[in-house]
């Protein structure tokens, strides 16, 4: 009863507390983040089905709005289709682990013991070879391949073209007692090429964080871990413009009663010397069904909806999918907004950071950061779109404001303030809102979209009103963020084109001795520390399309942030 009154208390100050939006920043610590993803980088996104690696979810859409110049590595789970990254199966039966799954995260599953892998690799395959198991023709069992459809449209274009080098790290899971209860050789091939003969008890790829140099070093599968096989094969473009490699059994497995366990891939480009070429790096860790309470909890699952990993299986997967410790990484953690008490938030947040410390540290990163974003207002069950509802996305932003004021390697941005706290479900106030500022011409690539009076109709949320319900939602959301990151890391762009040259030297002549946008760093006046953060950002910044390119529209959207503000934190407790 007590909780319930302290619950409606805090109802009625969030109402007498509505007023201007004042000090609440829509980021913190984001100065350095455009030349960072436009650089050679490693974004690992970590996050609930929010983050999901489909094109219509914000962190995969990032992909096709931001304006990275050179994308040149993508790692995934291994779904049998819907992902950019998948394994289509060949063979049957085969179970596919997931929380969508009607088993859920239960693995091994053809024997009497229950037990339970859930760590989030979106798409585990399982197979077990019992005498109903058949593989395809000429004894296939899966098919590495990739999809960059979608790509095409985008900023950056396709991820791949005819002629270029890539090669393919297979992961996979190794069962509790491998050497007698998993299959041991398979053959791979580059589409209709013999490429290897593997074997998955001695030939998996050796570890940094054991010592090891995986550059050199064969080792011994290690049982319920992430493992990757120990060299990484060609991947051809072919006809059908998919990457494309296949495994097949070397022996006839039907009735031997083995597990497999096909856990992802990581297709990256090479030079001549098969060395990776520099440029943006992008994974994920993430599944349907999680939330905050499965990252940073170090345990294991005891239940087919638990969602808990340790540090362990975090590390060794970040082993294997680690193309170059020297190259920096951002762990992107985008979840929908929990319904947590403000000290339970930053418990949970600073939880699944420190996790990912440590295991970079394990590891051997040389450079990391964390970026928290606050996602876009959704409908939350039977809060809807209520005070309620806006209080608890504002825990969420008041944790994650203190927690990157207060460590160095964390910055945050909000989606939420960005888009001023609406609900874009199709209804006036969404309509509104986007067509105020500019959204009747968005751009992302080649394509042009108004999204008030042409497809979506403003409706750019699924059924349930909760995630992006297609592609172009998802970019949209995704280019209000990079925005963000833009106007963080690009305050000399006074003209915004996404290029600081004379254009913005001349705006800041015109504007000497005054207030007003020509004062880069918002100390009153236009001066010489203004042309000086002017000269040092001198060239290409964050390349920007429409509406972002219109200064009107840059200030139409500051003015429209929501004026709802909780200052005082933790009213849920």
């Amino acid at each position: 009863m007590a909780m319930l009154r302290l619950f409606y208390v805090s109802v009625v100050v969030f109402l007498l507390s509505l007023q201007s939006h004042g000090d609440e920043p829509t980021s913190v610590g984001l100065e350095d983040m455009a030349k960072t993803l436009r650089g050679d980088v490693r974004l690992i996104v970590m996050g609930d089905s929010f983050s999901t690696p489909l094109w219509r979810r914000v962190p995969m859409a990032s992909m096709l709005s931001w304006p990275i110049p050179k994308i040149t590595a993508l790692c995934g789970g291994a779904p049998q289709s819907g992902q950019f990254v998948n394994a289509s199966a060949a063979c049957s039966p085969v179970e596919s682990l997931l929380w969508s799954d009607e088993e859920k995260y239960r693995i091994f599953r053809s024997t009497e013991k229950s037990q339970f892998f859930s760590f989030p690799v979106r798409g585990v395959q399982e197979v077990y070879t019992d005498n109903s198991f058949a593989s395809g023709a000429d004894g296939r069992l899966f098919a590495f391949r990739f999809d960059d459809a979608e790509m095409h449209f985008g900023v950056h274009g396709p991820f791949t073209e005819v002629g270029d080098q890539i090669r393919l790290r297979m992961m996979y899971l190794a069962s509790p007692d491998p050497y007698n209860t998993s299959v041991e050789e398979l053959e791979v091939r580059d589409l209709n090429t013999h490429t290897a003969f593997i074997n998955l008890h001695h030939h998996a790829r050796g570890y940094w964080h054991l010592g090891e140099d995986p550059n050199t070093v064969t080792r011994d599968v290690i049982p319920m871990q992430i493992n990757a096989i120990n060299q990484d094969f060609p991947a051809v473009l072919d006809l059908e413009n998919t990457l494309r490699v296949r495994l097949l059994e070397t022996n006839y497995l039907s009735g031997t009663n083995k597990y497999l366990h096909i856990a992802g891939g990581l297709y990256y480009h090479t030079d001549e010397s098969e060395q990776r070429i520099p440029g943006f790096y992008f994974s994920q860790l993430s599944d349907d069904g999680w939330r905050y309470d499965g990252f940073g909890c170090n345990a294991l699952p005891e239940n087919v909806f638990d969602k808990k990993f340790t540090e362990e299986q975090f590390t060794h997967w970040l082993d294997v999918t680690t193309l170059d410790r020297n190259q920096p990484v951002v762990f992107y953690w985008y979840f929908s907004s929990e319904q947590l008490p403000y000290s339970l938030l930053v418990e949970k947040i600073e939880a699944m950071i420190d996790q990912a410390n440590l295991s970079a540290t394990r590891v051997g990163l040389i450079e990391w950061q964390h970026l928290l974003v606050l996602p876009h207002m959704y409908k939350m069950g039977a809060y809807g779109d209520s005070p309620e509802a806006h209080a608890w996305m504002l825990e969420n932003k008041n944790a994650m404001i203190d927690i990157a004021t207060q460590r160095g390697n964390v910055c945050y941005a909000s989606i939420y303030d960005a888009t001023g706290g609406v609900v874009f479900d199709g209804t006036q106030a969404g309509n509104n809102w986007l067509e105020e500022n500019g959204f009747t011409n968005f751009e992302y690539g080649d394509l042009t979209m108004d999204l008030v009076h042409g497809e979506p109709l403003g409706d750019l949320l699924d059924n349930f009103d909760s995630h992006p319900d297609s592609t172009v939602a998802g970019a949209f959301y995704a280019a209000v963020l990079g925005n963000l990151i833009r106007e963080a890391g690009c305050r000399a762009d006074l003209v915004p084109d996404g290029i600081i040259n004379t254009l913005d030297l001349l705006k800041i002549i015109s504007g000497w001795e005054q207030t007003g946008e020509s004062d880069i760093n918002n100390d009153g006046t236009t001066d010489i520390h203004d042309l000086l953060i002017l000269i040092e950002s001198w060239g290409d910044c964050w390349p920007v399309q429409s509406p972002f390119n219109t200064p009107k529209i840059r200030e139409c959207i500051f003015l429209t942030r929501p004026s709802i503000s909780i200052t005082t934190r933790g009213w849920f407790v």
